[in-house]
């Protein structure tokens, strides 16, 4: 029978500890990713959006978000601030006013409930409506 000195269970107890801490530890290094966008990524739309509304993978500090949509000459459409989701801690809305026909980028800015900042941008249009 194989006998195991003090120090060699102290040692297999810590090592086993620090594995299960990595283990744990692995959610908590993922920060929020953009998951689903309203209107969407490279949509081509036939009328103005009311809104930009945007869904994340985790949960989001919504008072600390920052959405702004730029016309194609990259000056500000939108003036106001966007506004957390009731019951939604994924997710922002943006109210937007009338677009006209062209192409727009929605830049984010946001904070995972983690304090990882996470900012980036994606496009979309409005189709001109020929009669």
């Amino acid at each position: 029978m194989t006998t195991f000195t003090i120090k060699q269970i102290v040692s297999a107890s810590i090592l086993l500890f620090l594995i299960v801490l990595l283990i744990q530890a692995n959610p908590v290094l993922a920060h929020a990713k953009l998951v689903k966008s309203d209107p969407s990524r490279k949509a081509a739309l036939s009328a103005s959006p009311k809104f930009v509304q945007l869904w994340f993978n985790e949960k989001i500090e919504g008072s600390y978000a920052s959405v702004t949509v730029l016309d194609s000459e990259k000056k500000p459409v939108t003036q106001n601030s966007p506004e957390p989701v009731a019951g939604d801690l994924k997710s922002v809305v943006l109210n937007l006013p009338e677009l006209e026909p062209g192409s727009y980028k929605v830049q984010y800015r946001v904070m995972s409930v983690d304090g990882h900042v996470i900012e980036s941008s994606y496009e979309f249009s409005i189709k001109s409506i020929t009669q």
